[in-house]
């Protein structure tokens, strides 16, 4: 490999110079090289190992979109070094080796653990015994994958746009142009993207061009992401051209990996941009004029054209290249050999119909020419040029040419897969492509079938004895490019939710934690003074987060009975219950309390971090039922605290004129007070477990009533403090101890769920549990020996899982270590002796229903 003199059309700045160091090794380059051009150049042409047999591995496209060139670039992982342009300084390093990549010692796989790893060996060589399966595990991650990931990205800031276009053109090709050209003309908004870094200058009337970029997929709605260098572009596109042309395709012979085969774009690329000398003599097989686009290239970098094979007469000869360490050195056709350090090939052009796939086109094989085209394109979508299906007059290609030798035949060099594999899945049943492809992993690698799609049909419809067509393409899915996970989860943006009480509890020194979307208190200082606080004098909570809704209108109350397990309907105004919402299925989806405030008004509080989820539940049935029902989310308008403890009553009296003696407010009421002067709706009930007043009051008001109540000597108290009140009250939590699959019946409910009622969203799927019976219960738990299980430990039965902690807090007022946890059904009973692991050994707990601390409630209804 050698640097040309200056080519007509290169895109090198001789006179800047680049170093970057590779193995130890400075690497001198020009200003417009990639890393990939600038190692060619320098002689080194081995730039990767292969995915399972750590094959060697040199440029095949040069356009970044196979594995070929994957390397590590400052740490970065997968870099594709063959469109990555050179930078000062960098550190560019081999992957996937154990060693170097010119001695690695894994590559003894592929000399000698061929017989030892077909295809899907894993699934049957290391299955048994299962206690080992965990080693084996273990050293195939270690062993499988290419790069490795670091603990940080310290080079790059992602960041995304949400943008909208009336039209994006995808491809700059002659097509593009032109297409984003014509729709210019009806006025701004036209957006051209491509991958080609050239394009960036490129200059249309009317025309935004974003180059290099590159569009990710299509979605629903016309949704575009597009690849900007670090930058995210999430377009909606009121229509999309794509127009991204043709991709070569390789030949199936053995040999086909060899460093220094190379498809005829690539060798385009390297002589006519980079000013590269691939080879000096070369072999030239192909399908289609590829021989001819290639001859120019490799006439203009003075490469001797030793043998030139047409596929084109219909006779499919027997073609190997022969290599040494890894590089190809000769090429057998037909038993005639020629050396060559450089063979292109060429099985024709398939056209890139992706992006096309992904918005909802059919894909048809033609027979004639052995490519898949697009048809039947949605709405909204045009395609333009090549991508159509108009790839020329080209051969059908053989499914494979395998010459009377030993050797290698790939029919996906991203993920190593053979002839041979895919022969084998075949055999064992996997005849649908679907199923193949996800067992031989053919297609799923960094090409993401751009490489190997058409050749595996070919091959599958060869052993099958169907036809191409009958086979069918498997599924196109995004992303059609590579992409970083970092682009894709970009900057971490969180919004955070405060409550109006929020700068009370900075003053105080509250520690603040993440409760969904809100930044809610921890604890003021000692969680045990607090919750001693609330046993034995006064507390008060910040309990705005949670969700509030006004249901009201004529309709109200058989509004809610329709969607509640439990009854409202026959609630007196004044009055307040507990109410779990349940989805279609059955599941447990949140909880809160519903206070009647009149005849056809409801005062609805949800969880913390389900009020828009529960607004939405609430809008959509009303949207199919057609309820005559106003819903009102007034979260943010409306803060709310909790005054709870024994002297509640004496502090809620100090600051009303207002009766709040237990006979003019009870257990379960909702009434409309003056409280320090603003006015608030009292619901009292009692989550802590101790006598209790919630006050919901206006946001602005918030302040003034918090430091009312605090001078009435009440202590703050946090998450954490409420977290051990309300388990001893064994008080459930939705989403902590509940998960997607609960239900009212398995959680300890079936209280709530009113089967008689004439139905309720829900209904059908809890009368169903509830004759089916359970499977795991959710109880709770005392420990018998002082031991803090951990929550989400194992409940253990003989040493293996047989249920989950929940939740599990230290309760002072009881002296006990208590939780709750689910447990199969046959240890759900009052008594039952059950084991939870701690530190990795089995203690001993027992099973309780009901509240662990003054189970009758007299405190609370005092």
């Amino acid at each position: 490999m050698s640097r040309l003199p200056i080519q007509p059309g290169e895109l090198l700045d001789r006179d800047t110079v680049v170093r970057f160091s590779f193995q130890g090794r400075s690497i001198e380059a020009f200003a417009g090289d990639t890393f990939g051009s600038a190692l060619y150049a320098s002689g080194r042409t081995l730039l990767s190992r292969s995915f399972k047999y750590h094959r060697p591995r040199g440029i095949l496209c040069c356009r970044g979109h196979c594995a070929n060139c994957m390397m590590t670039v400052d740490g970065t992982p997968n870099v594709r070094v063959c469109e990555t342009p050179v930078r000062d300084g960098a550190v560019v390093e081999g992957q996937n080796v154990i060693g170097s990549l010119d001695r690695d010692l894994f590559s003894v796989v592929d000399k000698v653990g061929g017989p030892f790893t077909p295809v899907g060996f894993y699934y049957r060589t290391m299955i048994r015994p299962r206690r080992l399966w965990p080693l084996y595990e273990r050293f195939l991650r270690n062993a499988a994958g290419l790069g490795k990931v670091p603990e940080r990205d310290p080079h790059n800031r992602y960041d995304v746009e949400h943008r909208e276009a009336r039209v994006l053109v995808v491809g700059g090709g002659r097509a593009g142009r032109e297409a984003a050209a014509e729709h210019a003309v009806a006025g701004p908004g036209v957006v051209l993207v491509d991958e080609l870094p050239e394009l960036g200058g490129l200059e249309l009337p009317g025309v935004e061009v974003l180059a290099p970029a590159r569009a990710i997929g299509v979605w629903e709605g016309g949704l575009v992401p597009v690849e900007h260098g670090n930058l995210l572009l999430r377009y909606r596109a009121q229509h999309l051209v794509v127009a991204t042309g043709t991709i070569d395709q390789p030949l199936v012979f053995p040999g086909n990996d060899l460093v220094g085969v190379m498809l005829p774009g690539a060798v385009e690329r390297l002589v006519e941009r980079y000013a590269v000398k691939p080879g000096e003599r070369a072999v030239v097989i192909a399908a289609d004029d590829a021989a001819d686009r290639a001859r120019a290239a490799l006439d203009q970098a003075g490469i001797e054209i030793v043998s030139t094979v047409r596929l084109t007469d219909g006779r499919t000869p027997a073609v190997a290249a022969n290599g040494r360490k890894g590089q190809v050195r000769s090429v057998t056709v037909d038993g005639r050999t020629v050396d060559c350090d450089l063979v292109v090939m060429s099985g024709g052009r398939q056209p890139a119909y992706s992006l096309l796939a992904m918005a909802g086109a059919k894909v048809e094989y033609d027979a004639a020419r052995g490519v898949l085209v697009p048809a039947a394109i949605p709405d909204g979508i045009s395609a333009t040029g090549s991508v159509t299906g108009a790839v020329g007059e080209q051969a059908v290609p053989a499914a494979s040419y395998t010459a009377a030798r030993s050797g290698k035949c790939f029919v996906c060099v991203c993920e190593d897969v053979t002839t041979k594999d895919v022969k084998r899945a075949v055999a064992e049943g996997f005849d649908s492509i679907e199923l193949a492809k996800r067992y031989t992993t053919v297609t799923m690698g960094p090409c993401q079938g751009r490489y190997c799609h058409v050749q595996s049909i070919r091959l599958y419809a060869q052993e099958t004895g169907a036809d191409e067509a009958a086979v069918g393409a498997t599924t196109a899915r995004p992303p059609w490019t590579p992409v970083s996970m970092g682009l894709l989860a970009g900057r971490h943006l969180e919004p955070m939710k405060r409550s109006s009480l929020h700068h009370r509890h900075e003053e105080s020194g509250a520690s603040l934690i993440w409760a969904g979307a809100w930044k809610r208190p921890y604890a003021y200082g000692d969680v045990e003074q607090e919750v001693r606080a609330v046993h034995e004098d006064l507390g008060v909570i910040d309990v705005s987060t949670l969700g509030k809704l006004l249901v009201q209108g004529p309709d109200a109350a058989e509004f809610l009975e329709r969607l509640y397990p439990n009854r409202f309907g026959d609630m007196k105004p004044g009055r307040i219950r507990y109410g779990v919402l349940t989805t279609d299925a059955g599941r447990i989806m949140d909880d809160g309390t519903v206070a009647r405030l009149a005849e056809d008004s409801y005062y609805v509080t949800t969880t913390s971090t389900g009020a828009d989820a529960v607004n939405g539940w609430f809008e959509w049935w009303n949207a199919i039922w057609g309820y005559d029902v106003e819903i009102a989310n007034v979260t943010g308008a409306l803060a709310a605290v909790n005054v709870a403890g024994p002297r509640a009553r004496e502090a809620l009296s100090a600051l009303t004129d207002a009766p709040v003696s237990n006979d003019a407010i009870s257990y379960l009421d909702a009434k409309e007070l003056a409280v320090a002067g603003v006015t608030c709706l009292v619901l009292r009930i009692g989550f802590v477990g101790e006598l209790g007043y919630e006050l919901h009051c206006p946001s602005p008001a918030a302040e003034h009533l918090w430091d009312a109540i605090v001078s009435q000597g009440a202590v703050p108290f946090g998450l954490e403090p409420q977290r051990v009140l309300r388990l001893e009250k064994a008080h459930v939590i939705v989403g902590q101890d509940t998960d997607s699959e609960s239900n009212l019946i398995s959680a300890g409910m079936p209280w709530i769920a009113k089967l008689d009622k004439d139905d309720w969203v829900g209904k059908r799927a809890t009368q169903l549990v509830q004759a089916a019976g359970v499977r795991e219960c959710l109880v709770g738990f005392e420990m018998e020996n002082g031991k803090l299980p951990a929550e989400g430990g194992q409940v253990v039965e003989n040493g293996r899982p047989a249920g989950r902690v929940t939740s599990a807090r230290r309760s002072a007022v009881l002296g006990k270590n208590i939780g709750l946890a689910w447990v199969r059904s046959e240890a759900a009973e009052e008594g039952t002796r059950i084991q939870i692991r701690v530190d990795g050994r089995p203690e001993p707990a027992t099973v309780r229903h009901g509240a662990f601390y003054d189970p009758e409630g007299t405190r609370l209804r005092s």
